[in-house]
């Protein structure tokens, strides 16, 4: 039980660095391409960074995709996980996860609804009802992510980019990370974090696909 608490621990720590910043805009579908303007670093690395995450919240529509290796410490072999997450607007997105020591699973949420997806039925449920997202996203970050500095222009799958690292430390989970940051609008394009919490490892690489072809309906 240990290993699989810790492994969801590791995912839903992307999901809150990562995801999080598209609770911060508004419900309407905004593609990346539309407001398009360049990014150049300032001297404030972590204030670049920040920016760069919570401009997802316009960002819509675009896919996300992670894969998470995960290992206990003396065992050989990792535990990998793939997550893909539709979103086509602040409050209608679609998560599948799969792989891993657990059955896949799937989660659409469309306004106020939220579909479940175990064991190969549907259930329906009032989505979950949270306080300020914005204030509890700009929280996160500012708890979480440490130390953040310029590494300098690089370049990504033929995109320009710069590239920032940095050191995550939130409650027991410690880590660092580095997220390249796309020189043409300020979003983020890929990201390779690794984290532990106590013998349990994991590393994580996210990419992004804006303008993507998301469709987000709920289940037949």
């Amino acid at each position: 039980m240990k290993m699989i608490f810790n492994r969801k621990l590791m995912i839903s720590l992307l999901l809150v660095f990562l995801c999080g910043a598209c609770k911060t805009g508004g419900t309407g579908s905004t593609a990346a391409g539309s407001a398009k303007s360049s990014f150049k670093p300032s001297s404030d690395a972590g204030k670049d960074l920040g920016d760069a995450l919570r401009k997802l919240g316009a960002a819509f529509p675009y896919r996300l995709t992670e894969t998470t290796t995960t290992s206990q410490a003396g065992q050989p072999a990792g535990d990998k996980t793939t997550r893909v997450v539709d979103f086509a607007a602040t409050d209608r997105f679609h998560v599948k996860l799969s792989g891993g020591d657990e059955d896949d699973l799937e989660l659409i949420t469309i306004g106020e609804k939220s579909y479940t997806k175990e064991n190969g039925k549907w259930s329906e449920e009032a989505a979950p009802k949270t306080g300020s997202p914005k204030i509890e996203f700009e929280k996160n970050i500012a708890d979480a992510i440490k130390d953040v500095t310029l590494v300098g222009p690089e370049t990504v799958n033929g995109v320009e980019c710069f590239a920032y690292n940095y050191t995550i430390q939130l409650d027991k989970v410690t880590g660092k990370g580095k997220t390249w940051v796309r020189a043409s609008d300020g979003l983020p394009q890929q990201s390779d974090s690794e984290f532990k919490n106590g013998d349990v490892g994991s590393k994580s690489h996210v990419g992004y696909e804006y303008n993507a072809d998301v469709k987000v309906e709920p289940p037949m």
